[in-house]
Formats: C-alpha cells, sequence, structure tokens
C-alpha cells in the first residue's frame, strides 16, 4: 500500500456526521464513505437525509441514517447507542450541525433567537462531544472529533455584512470546546479539532441567506464579501473535503486542538 493511501485510509473505521442532509455534511459524509469508512449520518430532515443516504450507498461504504435533534440529549444518546449497536465502534465524529436565525444587530436580536441558534450550535455540540468522547474512552483506542466552526468564531463581521450575534458567539465557543477537548483527553489518543470555513458556495447557510435578500441585496453582499476576501471569490463545499479527511486519518496523528480555517485568506488581514 502506498504511503499516501495507508495515511488516509479509513477502511474499517466508523465515522459520524451530523447535520448531514445537505451541504458541508452531505460532502464530509461522501469523502469519508469514498476513504472506506462505514458511515453513520444524521439530522432532522429525514427526507433529505435518505437521499443523502442513497448517495453514499453508491460508494460501496456500509451507512446508516438516523433521524435525530442534536440539541435533544436523549436524542443524542440514541445516536451514539444505534452507532455503536450497528458498527461496534465510533472512531471518527463530526460535528456538523448548526442553524442560523435572521440577521438582527446585536442590541436588537429576541432573547428567543439567541437561546434557539445556542441550544443547536453550542449546548447540542457540548453533549455531542460528551456522548462521543465517552464511547471513545470506552474504547480505549482514541478517535478524531472534528468540529465545524467558522471565520466567525475567530473574528467579528462589521454591520454592512448583516451579522448575528448568535451564531457569532456560538462559533467562538466551539472553538473553545474544541481546545479543552483536546487538552483533556490528549492522552487518550483522542484528538479534537476544527475546521473554520469561510464563504462557501452550495451550503446550507449559503441557502439561508439567499431566501432572506433580494437579488439587489445578495448582490451587493457577494461583491462587498468577494472584495474583502485575498482570493477574491467564495470557497467551494469540495474544497473542505481534503482537510476533513486530513483531521479524520492517520496524516494528522499528531495534531489536536487545532481550528484550521479555510478562508480564502479572510482571517490573513
Amino acid at each position: 500500500m502506498s504511503i499516501e493511501k495507508s495515511l488516509f485510509n479509513l477502511e474499517g473505521k466508523t465515522a459520524l456526521v451530523t447535520g448531514a442532509s445537505y451541504g458541508m455534511g452531505r460532502s464530509f459524509a461522501q469523502t469519508l464513505a469514498e476513504a472506506g469508512a462505514n458511515v453513520v449520518i444524521t439530522a432532522r430532515n429525514k427526507k433529505l437525509l435518505e437521499e443523502t443516504e442513497a448517495d453514499l450507498k453508491k460508494t460501496g461504504s456500509k451507512v446508516l441514517s438516523i433521524s435525530m435533534d442534536v440539541s435533544k440529549p436523549d436524542d443524542v444518546a440514541r445516536m451514539i447507542e444505534t452507532t455503536v449497536s450497528k458498527f461496534h465502534t465510533l472512531d471518527i465524529a463530526v460535528n456538523n450541525a448548526g442553524i442560523v436565525t435572521s440577521p438582527q444587530r446585536f442590541h436588537e436580536m429576541p432573547l428567543e433567537d439567541w437561546q434557539k441558534v445556542i441550544d443547536v450550535n453550542q449546548t447540542g455540540l457540548f453533549v455531542c462531544m460528551q456522548k462521543e468522547i465517552q464511547q471513545m474512552l470506552k474504547q480505549g483506542t482514541g478517535g478524531s472529533i472534528i468540529n465545524n466552526s467558522s471565520v466567525l468564531g475567530l473574528v467579528g463581521l462589521d454591520p454592512d455584512m448583516k451579522p448575528r450575534v448568535n451564531y457569532i458567539a456560538s462559533k467562538h465557543a466551539v472553538n473553545g470546546l474544541t481546545k479543552q477537548g483536546a487538552v483533556e483527553y490528549a492522552e487518550y489518543d483522542i484528538r479534537v479539532n476544527a475546521i473554520a470555513p469561510a464563504w462557501h458556495s452550495g451550503t446550507a447557510l449559503s441557502s439561508v441567506r439567499s431566501n432572506e435578500q433580494s437579488s439587489q441585496e445578495q448582490d451587493d453582499r457577494e461583491k462587498n464579501l468577494v472584495a474583502r476576501t485575498p482570493m477574491g471569490r467564495r470557497g467551494r463545499v469540495e474544497e473542505l473535503q481534503g482537510l476533513v479527511l486530513f483531521l479524520a486519518s492517520d496524516a494528522s496523528s499528531y495534531v489536536t486542538g487545532q481550528i484550521i480555517a479555510s478562508d480564502g485568506g479572510w482571517t490573513a488581514h
């Protein structure tokens, strides 16, 4: 087996991807399946989840889909139990599930909107990581946890870009959970890292923004976004695949506690 293939080979591993019904989550699941892993996909939207499942089965990998909500602790517990019952281990967890609400200025955001996002993006991730770590400790063979953060977990966003303080706060929390998990469980060979995408086309978040804005608002925002990105364009969802595969595989065996941005130079300013 070549060095490249052995480093990135996931055969015999079980990978879990939350928020896998669309966009990044579906792409991540596809990447892990093509690398040979058994893949468990979860999301709230059962119909879209079934579409993802059908796509993944074309790779020849074993696939299990679970309809669930990461903001519900009982659902998270069931997710882990069902995964282990089917595949016996949990080796890789990609915590991708997340939501947004309509943009509001910091001083005008309703508490209900704040709590809705925090319940999923922050508390939901906390509960998922707890259960994933508990299972990996029980197995005693280590594992890799990959959290989906954002460049907005690294910086703030100017008012003219229509920021959402709940989303930005939740992604900063993702980074804190990632670093603390990495430090606490490194001795057990459990690695915890995060990816921090910037503006990628074809994601659930980009779809939400499109639905909220007029064509003119979308055009203006796109020009503004591209002008502030050193590479002068949006990213593509598939440009995150190599990063996820790297963090899931033995190629990153000495990498933990890192927040890796894929942002076209956005945070290099």
